[in-house]
């Protein structure tokens, strides 16, 4: 009988020792990590088509009525929230009312840079944004624009792709005595991130 005992207890002694500061439990639950849809240092590259409404005394530019056209931009955030961008677009439309060619169509090229603040929501994968800047447009001559506006992303792919959509209003100065010109424009497209 000893020798049936010593063993037994040694056995149990080594086993409670392998087992000693463990924790018993049936399940381990682990808490979820957010997933962050928006991340500092993103570079971007949009994709858009552009709407642009210069109708009326006070939406007027470098065309008459409406002008439709794309172009494409590139952005960096150097935090979540704060980023600058560049874009080109170009638009199609009637000739401004106040030169010689007012049934021809035009093409403006325009160029602008703009400081943006975003508002990650990660949650719904979404980020309101605001952003304003300056820029150019090129239709035979030169125009020196500002522009300020404000837009909407959703990120499909968290950190990856995202799709947008912004609304800007554009400030092209007196030109040609008639006043201040401007014009409101929106933009819908892709972005995809690096």
């Amino acid at each position: 009988m000893i020798k049936t005992t010593i063993p037994l207890f040694s056995i149990l002694a080594l086993a409670s020792s392998a087992i000693a500061g463990q924790q018993m439990t049936s399940k381990e639950t682990k808490e979820p990590v957010p997933t962050e849809c928006f991340a500092a240092q993103e570079l971007q590259l949009d994709i858009f088509g552009q709407y642009s409404d210069g109708n009326g005394p006070v939406h007027a530019g470098t065309f008459k009525d409406h002008a439709f056209g794309g172009g494409i931009g590139v952005n960096y955030f150097f935090t979540r929230n704060f980023g600058m961008g560049v874009d080109a677009a170009w638009l199609s439309g009637k000739e401004a009312p106040y030169t010689s060619r007012n049934s021809e169509r035009v093409i403006t090229h325009n160029f602008s840079a703009s400081l943006i603040y975003r508002f990650p929501i990660d949650s719904i994968c979404t980020a309101p944004y605001v952003f304003a800047g300056a820029g150019f447009v090129v239709d035979g001559a030169q125009w020196a624009t500002a522009h300020a506006g404000v837009g909407i992303e959703y990120r499909v792919i968290p950190q990856k792709l995202g799709i947008f959509t912004d609304a800007r209003w554009t400030y092209l100065g007196d030109r040609y005595g008639h006043d201040d010109l401007n014009n409101v424009s929106a933009r819908v497209g892709v972005r995809v991130v690096f």
